[in-house]
């Protein structure tokens, strides 16, 4: 994480962050194995997923000399995917919104959610101002629903093998679901 001045606030969110992560413990939720909190200094520790980023697979396959994914390998990472974000929304012991869904694959190519850096409890009127902003946006308020959009943007990219945003395509198909829309 990003060193410098901490402040007192900045610090409670911190720890804010690790009171959630010890709360989530779920097969396709990327597990938090420890922290560390030294003067300015915080550090999360993460299980290690060697295979990476789901991305990696979709868009880059080629560069890397991967193989494409097959499509029953696919599915079972959109399965996946929506299991560990039906965890945080109503499983789990608190409804967690988590907003960027970053999927990392393990060794048996089965896929966590990750990236908890975004994640907050679910409406108790402890949530940060960019998420209010970001659900005002979409929804006009806070609810798992943004989840659930992002969630269904996976599959348009494990479908189409498109990024959700790629402005090298023509101006009209540069946003994935406006695209999938109209197709």
């Amino acid at each position: 994480m990003e060193s410098g001045m901490v402040t007192e606030k900045g610090l409670d969110e911190f720890k804010a962050e690790i009171a959630v992560f010890t709360k989530v413990r779920h097969r396709h939720l990327v597990g938090l194995l420890g922290y560390c909190l030294d003067g300015n200094e915080r550090l999360l520790v993460y299980e290690y997923m060697p295979q990476g980023t789901l991305s990696r697979f979709l868009f880059h396959w080629k560069e890397e000399g991967l193989k494409p994914l097959e499509w029953s390998k696919r599915l079972t990472i959109a399965l996946d995917v929506a299991r560990g974000v039906e965890y945080l929304h109503g499983l789990s012991h608190q409804s967690f919104i988590h907003r960027d869904l970053n999927i990392l694959l393990g060794d048996d190519m089965r896929a966590k959610v990750a990236d908890f850096g975004l994640v907050h409890l679910a409406p108790d009127g402890k949530v940060s101002v960019v998420t209010r902003l970001l659900e005002l946006l979409v929804t006009g308020r806070l609810t798992t629903k943004i989840d659930v959009f992002s969630f269904g943007v996976i599959p348009m990219k494990i479908i189409t093998g498109r990024k959700a945003l790629d402005e090298t395509h023509q101006e009209e198909s540069v946003h994935l679901v406006t695209w999938f829309r109209r197709m």
